[in-house]
């Protein structure tokens, strides 16, 4: 266990000289400090439209321009992680060609991971200094992160997202589903495997990104959308503010995951100071992470991380490379806008710098970033086609990491024979820079590699010769800049042994031998370190990694070594005085965590438990959904990954569902997102892997599978549930087809059928919410109209069904501005009808209502007055519904209204379903520093109970809220 905390020589809110380029703002406002009484607060509909919670199988595939259905790389071209760097094959000298022979290195490029194919948004191309989104790079002969290997950001959006890229970041149209052959395969969003873990066979455990019922929504920053319509807008604080429950809603004391997924991506060092970045998947997106060491790797803390003007940074982004020295330090990775930027001046505190910062590298693909003596170069490459067919280098320069100024390859000169450049490395002494690349053929195929040099901080470049001494050959080189200039290592072979060969420089230009690496079990050089405290070498080997450390580069001694199982992966590593620091992300088939693996300089383990820094690593805590009966208030979710059941009297004392047979724990990801009682009990839908899940329980307590629920063979899932004449009613999707199933006792079940439920693999239909009134069933979601050419093709759609079995459509226009758009949420008071969903328009997101007053028979949008207008976010608040109830004295839409960072609740209540008004609730849970937003409301007795998420960087955790009925 590490020993974690503040170090008192470490205070973010120490205000630098005005002078200072790295200058942070002063510290925010009362209030907001960590060491206050008030939890952070933040979490955000920024996300993604939409979302019907969790899609739980994959986004069928799209249609190519001849109208066929799309392949992964047809349907997703551009789409591929820029961040991406493919891994390197086992070094095996057998397979080297001598000295004196160049050869191609024989090593099949990555396979795509599947859940790239909508992982990123790519910001439109910027006049001369973007290019298409890159396709998967070539193959390396380093072991080079996994993580640059396959997107790790794990934000794909759901297959019913409105847009298409019409809307801004992850906004992707609905696309029909598309069956596999036998054995049906289905692309789950929540997974992430690389190409790796396929080759071990090795599954990383699904992982949550949307929750059901919430509608998480791409506030664009700078964009302004309000809503139109009628009804005064009332600035009150509406009764008291949400309490934080995670105490509450507690993890699962007995549970053997914490149900999220951490990893580190890179790590670098300054003297004592150490800083590893990476992130952990939260319920709603990604949470990036910076973890600052002041005593050189032997204990960690959660850096506090700002915007520019001292608010919260959104979710969704990405460190992934970092740099830095006393001063200044930088680190780039990937954000739903394109590339992110932090910078920091001292590692210890950083600012997330505004997506304008970023998007001046469009499409570029970064591999690598380094200190120069006057600022930062980054190195990658891009490609105008998007395949990297044609890939040709990047080089990045910036002063102070908030203006950058982009080198293309026309002013590089850059080339070698073979085929398209790409460059991997990089590593600086002053202004002194070594870049390394490779070129590739047409199968993706190492030709050969090389090294150039610049002396003016990389500005203009020339070719540079690493020599191959005696026993090397081959390409593969790993560089690392020293306080007297650089290292290189070379991998050798000798008919005993294998080994690396060393070699210095003090200008990067002449080098010479300086030494050997022998270690028993030399397997490969992975990677080299270097800092003013000393060298490190990771070489591959047997079911491990081991680590050599030098002073000099000439002689090396045995620095320790880390057990590398099946599941654990290098992403990077740095060099103090006392240690070697590891950064490496770890998988057993259900569970990634992130590892710092630290070894003093005698090789002995100094330890260091991520899980133990404050913030580092929260627990799955989510609840989707509350319902409620005349004697029971149910609220349902999950945590630690599984599915998890609350009940309470009043919505006020709570108990876990203890229980639930096995249920609701099994292998995979579950999670509940909505619920209904009738006369036979309680019934509970959700997902269970990439299975439907429904659940049914006599009194709330005891939970089982649902008897006889049978979705059927193909693709299924199930988003709501309601009660009413008929009985109990599922619905969802099947296939193409919108899916509804049917139970008068929960003990059997009937599937819906109908002309109006079925949908074709061009024009799909899905169903999202279901109420249950005086005429029967209204289900609400939407429809892909095939009719709509080279524009969003999602629209409204509301099914009526006396019975639940059959069941007739009726499509509605696009809300008022919207680029498209379909229903989420459906509720009912008497024979009036509310559905409620949030569309795109070409700036934004904007929550939307349609009213029904003759039991869904018509249907006329109704106007929500502007939500956020006031205040100083008004010019970029963008909004969401993200709940909706009927209450006693009418409807009650929860939305979410600002930018990423800055979400606060709001709430629209209206008696008819035609006039609203909106309030602006406020206090812990619903207002302040970071992201907050209900995900789900019902009557209790006379008060209206909400459920909710609250989250800044530091993590998230629920919310209850308790107030007087509107």
């Amino acid at each position: 266990m590490s020993v974690t905390g503040h170090e008192p020589d470490d205070d973010p809110n120490a205000d630098p000289p005005p002078e200072d380029p790295w200058a942070f703002p002063p510290p925010p406002p009362v209030g907001w400090g960590h060491g206050n009484a008030a939890p952070p607060a933040a979490l955000p509909p920024w996300a993604a439209p939409p979302v019907p919670p969790h899609p739980p199988a994959s986004p069928p595939p799209a249609e190519n321009a001849h109208g066929e259905a799309a392949t992964d790389e047809t349907a997703f071209a551009g789409e591929t992680d820029p961040w991406r760097i493919p891994p390197q094959p086992p070094w095996n000298p057998a397979h080297e060609p001598p000295p004196t022979q160049r050869t191609v290195t024989d090593v099949p490029a990555p396979e795509p991971a599947p859940g790239d194919r909508a992982a990123a948004y790519q910001p439109p191309p910027v006049p001369d200094q973007t290019v298409p989104p890159p396709a998967e790079p070539p193959a390396t002969v380093f072991d080079l992160p996994p993580s640059a290997t396959s997107r790790s950001t794990p934000r794909p959006p759901d297959p019913r997202m409105p847009g298409g890229g019409h809307g801004g970041p992850g906004y992707d149209r609905p696309q029909p589903w598309q069956p596999a052959g036998p054995p049906t395969m289905y692309d789950e969003p929540w997974r992430r495997d690389t190409p790796q873990r396929a080759r071990r066979t090795i599954r990383l455990k699904p992982i949550l990104l949307a929750v059901a019922g919430l509608v998480v929504v791409a506030l664009i920053a700078g964009g302004v959308v309000f809503l139109t319509g009628r009804g005064p807008l009332h600035h009150t604080t509406t009764g008291p503010a949400a309490q934080l429950a995670g105490a509450t809603f507690a993890p699962d004391p007995a549970a053997k995951a914490d149900g999220h997924d951490q990893e580190l991506l890179g790590v670098a060092s300054a003297g004592s100071i150490v800083v590893a970045v990476g992130g952990e998947t939260e319920t709603a997106d990604y949470r990036g992470e910076f973890l600052v060491s002041s005593d050189g790797g032997r204990s960690f803390r959660l850096a506090d991380v700002r915007t520019p003007d001292g608010a919260e940074p959104g979710y969704g982004d990405t460190p992934r490379v970092i740099a830095g020295s006393a001063g200044a330090w930088v680190a780039l990775g990937g954000s739903h806008a394109g590339t992110a930027v932090w910078t920091s001046r001292d590692g210890r505190t950083w600012i997330r710098q505004p997506d304008s910062t970023g998007a001046v590298f469009g499409r570029d693909k970064i591999t690598r970033v380094a200190r120069t003596a006057n600022g930062f170069v980054a190195v990658g490459d891009t490609s105008q086609k998007g395949d990297y067919s044609d890939a040709v280098p990047v080089v990045w320069l910036s002063s102070d990491g908030r203006q950058w100024q982009r080198l293309g390859n026309d002013q590089l000169k850059m080339s070698l024979p073979g085929g398209p450049l790409s460059l991997i490395d990089v590593a600086a002494h002053g202004d002194l820079v070594l870049a390394y690349g490779w070129s590739t053929d047409g199968k993706g195929q190492i030709v050969k590699d090389g090294v150039w040099r610049s002396a003016d901080g990389g500005r203009t470049w020339a070719a540079a010769d690493v020599p191959h001494p005696k026993g090397t050959a081959g390409p593969g080189i790993a560089v690392a800049a020293t306080p007297t200039g650089f290292i290189a290592g070379r991998n050798a072979h000798s008919k005993s042994e294998q080994y690396g060969v060393m070699l210095t420089s003090a200008d990067g230009q002449s080098w010479r031998k300086a030494g050997e690496i022998h270690l028993p079990g030399y397997g490969g050089l992975q990677r080299l370190a270097s800092s003013d405290r000393g060298m490190a070498a990771v070489i591959g080997g047997d079911k491990k990694v081991l680590i050599a450390r030098s002073d000099d580069g000439g002689t090396w001694q045995n620095g320790g070594e880390v057990p590398l199982s099946s599941g654990r992966t290098i992403e990077g590593v740095a060099v103090t005085a006392g240690a070697t620091i590891v950064a490496a992300r770890e998988d057993d088939g259900q569970d990634a965590d992130a590892v710092l693996a630290v070894r003093d300089t005698l090789g002995q383990e100094i330890p260091v438990d991520v899980s133990a820094i404050p913030g580092a690593v929260r627990p799955d805590q989510t609840v989707a959904y509350v319902a409620s009966s005349a004697n029971l208030r149910v609220a349902v979710g999950g945590t630690n990954g599984d599915g998890a059941v609350w009940t309470s009297p009043d919505g006020s004392r709570w108990t876990r569902a203890s229980d639930t047979g096995g249920a609701l724990a099994r292998p995979g990801k579950q999670r509940l997102i909505n619920a209904a009682s009738g006369a036979a009990g309680w019934l509970a839908v959700g997902y269970d892997g990439d299975r439907p899940l429904a659940v049914t329980s006599p009194d709330g307590t005891s939970w089982r599978s649902a008897a006889g629920f049978d979705p059927g063979s193909g693709h299924a899932a199930t988003y709501a549930a309601a009660y009413g004449k008929a009985g109990y009613v599922i619905v969802g999707e099947s296939g193409f087809s919108a899916g509804t199933w049917v139970s008068s006792d929960l003990k059997s079940w009937k599937p819906g059928s109908g002309g109006d439920l079925e949908g074709t693999r061009t024009a799909n239909r899905w169903m999202r919410s279901v109420a249950a009134g005086p005429s029967g069933y209204v289900a609400v979601g939407g429809v892909s109209d095939p009719s709509v050419k080279d524009a969003p093709q999602g629209r409204p759609a509301v099914w009526t069904s006396t019975d639940g079995l059959k069941w007739t459509l009726k499509q509605l226009p696009q809300p008022s501005g919207a680029a498209e758009g379909w229903f989420d949420r459906v509720a009912v008071h008497g024979n009036a009808l509310v559905a409620t969903g949030t569309a795109g328009t070409a700036s934004g997101r904007t929550a939307f209502a349609f009213v029904s007053s003759d039991g869904g028979a018509s249907w006329q949008e109704v106007g929500l007055p502007k939500a956020g207008q006031d205040g100083a976010d008004s010019s970029d608040r963008n909004s969401a519904a993200t709940a909706l109830t009927a209450t006693p004295h009418g409807f009650v839409i929860a939305g979410a209204a600002g930018r990423a960072g800055r979400t606060d609740v709001v709430l629209w209540t209206s008696a008819d379903g035609h006039a609203w008004a909106a309030q602006t609730p406020q206090g812990t849970g619903l207002s302040g520093r970071g992201d907050q937003w209900l995900t789900g409301l019902t009557s209790s007795g006379a008060d209206l109970l909400g459920v909710g998420i609250n989250a800044d960087h530091r993590g998230e955790q629920p919310t209850l809220w308790r107030r007087p009925l509107p």
